[in-house]
């Protein structure tokens, strides 16, 4: 008889050596798992205060291994639980708790915290860790992931044991935590099968019971948080192909989408240059080439991956596909840092496709192996051991990487309309200039404020067209190589965003140099390189006998008082330049000290003038205003270039070769505001007037 009370004392005496932890989340269930010593049934008791479980859910089935499912709970809320046995609670107090998801669509304020490539065992382990706990204090981690490699080096259960669940025992008995299966983690397990030490601990939805569509392998699968839709993949085991099982559920997910936002993760990352090469691994390419592009099509926001150990950031990119050596600014919807303290936060309509997303290798949680950190299309890349930390709040979502001594390394912000943004308006100011037999420089000016990027559109015959190039926003050159040698291209440019287009910018042309031809630039300016041909001054037609050319100004303005109307007179000696050359392009460059918000227009004078002897009586202002090469806002102060319309370059080529009188041209302004200039006459040189020419010889 004293052995049978032995022995179900002992039967009572279960000790819990691993968890409990929280899978599965859900608005209204969770699956609670623990581990004990010896086998018992399972019971979790749970309620809205630690000192009231008065719910319970339990498992009759004698195991060590306990699963139980807690359903029916209400969204959003609070559940304080312990876990035992149906005689006996096992492990509980005030700090085992955890909350459900918010409903579907329900946008609440939520933390996330990420980790990759941890479960390493070491002190740097610990440290991450400890640095997450302390930034985030009292703020509850609503869910957190793990990237892969969570347990090396080969993902056993004892690997398991001592370098996750000994790691981690508040966050996994709080939180819920969700991962995908690295290359270690897989050494031990088979996702065919589903089978092994990662599939053994882990009960993921794969009957959708998280939201999504349920995939019916754990191996790969999604789940909602409120407006959160997060997918994972196995980029391991499972098959890549575009035609697999894994695409043909994602693309089905994905079509069920309507999240604000959209999360995926897996272990290989798309673009990394840390410790493993995006260019040259099979997984990591083939990741980027078939699932990338399905995923942009649905409007993936940010792509979290690790294997690499470090932290690398992508710019807000969008449609490249290939190795990095094809990466250009092209695949930038903002090429910016995506911090709100900086160029501003990346910005895109919610659902649109190809819109842009963030792709980080967060790798670094429990140790740091180098690599170049190189990869074109990072915007930051760190050696540095760390993690993720995710804030949600409605349209907005703001990231960081925290370091392992708790510093803020990285930031950045994610926005979200429901509007679309207004089509851009259209570029201007397109020139087409020739830079040698095989290439052709372009600018233009950007006169919008919401582009996300450029088409470029080229032509030989100005009637049929074809795309060229993108480039990404608040970009305003590009150059076109590979041409042959005297031909002439034209060219047209328009802005884009997720709207839609622009009209087209005018149509710019250019003729390539003849083979063996050079291009040379010259800065006329008084005081440069021994240069002495400029003339400048201005005349009043409220004082019409008097001349200012010794002033250090030049002034324009459309009614200044009793001085009336002002005209600035500019002209400059092309003596140095042969007359057999032939003009590209020309820039004229002013100095504004006293700006003006009005428009000022240049024209090419029809009479000749002295600066030493012009007045308004003897300049013939009013019968000698020519043709208009150019005009510009001078609205700060400061340098401003006024890039000569086709006009201008063609009166320039007169004067060149003699078909022309060389009078320089007059600036004037409609407007009663009025501006002022520095001229030739000023002390400083780098401030008189410029004409620069850029031509082929």
């Amino acid at each position: 008889m004293l052995l049978v009370l032995l022995s179900s004392s002992l039967a009572f005496a279960a000790t819990v050596v691993r968890g409990p932890y929280l899978q599965s989340a859900s608005s209204d269930s969770i699956t609670v798992r623990w581990r004990t010593d010896t086998a018992t049934d399972s019971r979790v008791q749970y309620g809205s205060t630690s000192g009231s479980l008065t719910s319970s859910a339990s498992n009759a089935t004698s195991t060590t291994e306990h699963i139980v499912k807690l359903t029916g709970l209400s969204s959003n809320t609070t559940y304080f639980y312990n876990v035992g046995s149906s005689s006996a609670a096992q492990a509980g107090d005030s700090t085992y708790y955890f909350k459900t998801s918010p409903a579907a669509g329900t946008s609440v304020p939520t933390r996330i915290w990420v980790i990759g490539d941890a479960g390493t065992g070491s002190a740097g382990q610990a440290a991450v860790y400890n640095a997450y706990r302390n930034h985030t204090g009292s703020t509850y981690t609503d869910f957190w992931m793990m990237l892969g490699d969570n347990a090396y080096n080969s993902g056993t259960d004892a690997e398991y044991q001592t370098k996750m669940f000994n790691v981690y025992p508040e966050m996994m008995r709080q939180s819920p935590l969700w991962a995908t299966l690295g290359n270690h983690d897989g050494a031990s397990a088979d996702s065919a099968t589903q089978s092994g030490p990662y599939y053994d601990i882990h009960t993921f939805p794969k009957n959708a019971e998280a939201g999504g569509v349920a995939s019916g392998t754990e191996a790969y699968y999604s789940f909602n948080y409120g407006n959160i839709h997060v997918i994972v993949l196995d980029s391991n085991e499972t098959s890549r192909s575009t035609t697999g099982a894994m695409m043909n559920w994602m693309k089905a997910d994905l079509a069920n989408v309507t999240a604000t936002w959209l999360i995926a993760i897996w272990h290989h990352p798309p673009y990394t240059k840390g410790s493993h090469n995006s260019d040259t691994e099979t997984n990591l390419i083939e990741m980027r080439r078939n699932f990338l592009p399905v995923l942009e099509n649905y409007g993936v926001d940010l792509v979290l991956t690790g294997h690499s150990h470090s932290y690398e950031r992508s710019k807000f990119i969008d449609g490249h596909y290939g190795l990095s050596s094809t990466y250009n600014s092209s695949f930038e919807i903002n090429g910016g840092s995506g911090r709100v303290d900086g160029t501003g936060a990346y910005t895109k309509t919610a659902s649109l496709p190809h819109s842009g997303a963030v792709y980080s290798v967060v790798g670094a949680s429990g140790q740091v192996s180098g690599g170049m950190l190189n990869h074109p299309a990072m915007f930051l890349s760190l050696n540095e051991l760390g993690s993720m930390v995710i804030d949600v709040s409605g349209q907005t979502m703001d990231i960081k990487y925290l370091n392992n001594n708790g510093t803020v390394r990285d930031y950045f912000t994610l926005n979200k309309s429901t509007t679309p943004p207004a089509i851009p308006a259209a570029p201007g100011g397109l020139t087409a200039t020739a830079a040698s037999s095989s290439a052709i420089n372009l600018t233009w000016i950007d006169n919008a404020n919401n582009e996300a990027g450029f088409d470029i559109e080229r032509s030989t015959d100005n009637v049929n067209w074809a795309a060229l190039a993108t480039v990404g926003s608040n970009i305003q050159s590009y150059g076109n190589t590979g041409l042959a040698a005297s031909t002439s291209y034209y060219y047209r440019v328009r802005a884009k965003n997720s709207t839609g287009a622009s009209a087209y910018s005018n149509v710019a042309n250019a003729t390539t140099l003849a083979a063996g031809s050079t291009t040379v630039t010259v800065d006329l300016r008084d005081g440069l390189n021994g240069y002495t041909g400029t003339q400048d001054t201005y005349v009043a037609s409220g004082a019409t006998g008097s001349n200012f050319g010794t002033s250090a100004s030049v002034l324009a303005d459309g009614s200044d008082g009793t001085n009336g109307q002002l005209v600035s007179l500019l002209n400059w000696s092309l003596s140095g330049i042969p007359s057999s050359a032939t003009v590209q392009s020309v820039r004229v460059k002013l100095q504004a000290f006293n700006p003006s918000a009005g428009t000022y227009r240049l024209y090419a004078r029809n009479a000749a003038w002295s600066e030493s002897t012009a007045t308004w009586a003897n300049a013939n202002i009013a019968g000698s205003q020519g043709t208009e090469i150019g005009s510009f806002v001078p609205s700060v102060n400061g340098l401003h270039t006024i890039t000569l319309n086709a006009a201008g370059i063609t009166v320039v080529q007169g004067w060149l070769n003699g078909t022309l009188t060389n009078n320089g041209l007059s600036i004037r302004s409609t407007s009663s505001d009025g501006v002022d200039l520095r001229s030739s006459e000023y002390g400083t040189v780098s401030q008189r007037p410029t004409l620069s020419i850029t031509y082929q010889n």
